[in-house]
């Protein structure tokens, strides 16, 4: 991994074009339901020691979750942050019950962006599972507002977000 750098907002929408597209050819050419993993991080750098952290524990268990089941998967490296994409032989229905708990379940699940879309492109939400909004890191709030609204700076996100890879550190060490 190289440096941490600032990114431009340019940057950052093209990454999730560059995404779509990459989803799009890995939909046509699995016809499979396709899990979409990247890390949230706030702030103009996306790419550095804590997303890496973050990333490599959710690719972990997103494998384990998952074993047996992934017929492809491709893990980037790029200056907007980890990508990692998994066409999996499942329900897209049970395989977002499965990403969700993750999301839910992991010490540093609410770190995760894990998507989830059907054979035809469709994405597969919490809410198609009964399951409530994701909440603020900071104040417990639905997480979305609170980022359209930018309601907390990102150094209060990233404090928080320290105090997160700090316990998984900890408990980690501990095995």
């Amino acid at each position: 991994m190289e440096e941490s750098v600032e990114i431009t907002l340019e940057e950052l929408l093209q990454s999730r074009d560059d995404r779509a597209a990459f989803q799009t050819i890995l939909l046509n050419g699995y016809h499979t339901p396709l899990v979409s993993f990247t890390v949230n991080m706030p702030g103009k750098i996306k790419r550095d020691r804590r997303s890496k952290t973050v990333f490599d524990a959710g690719v972990l268990a997103i494998r384990e979750a998952l074993a047996g089941q992934i017929v492809y998967y491709k893990l980037l490296d790029k200056i907007t942050g980890p990508e990692g994409y998994f066409a999996v032989d499942m329900e897209p229905l049970i395989l977002k019950e499965k990403t969700a708990a993750i999301e839910t379940g992991h010490p540093l699940g609410r770190l995760m962006d894990i998507d989830v879309l059907s054979a035809p492109g469709v994405q597969v939400s919490r809410a198609h599972l009964g399951q409530p909004p994701r909440k603020c890191l900071v104040c417990g709030q639905p997480a979305a507002a609170c980022a359209r609204s930018r309601a907390h700076p990102p150094e209060q996100l990233l404090a928080a977000i320290d105090g997160l890879l700090i316990e998984w550190e900890k408990t980690r060490d501990a095995r």
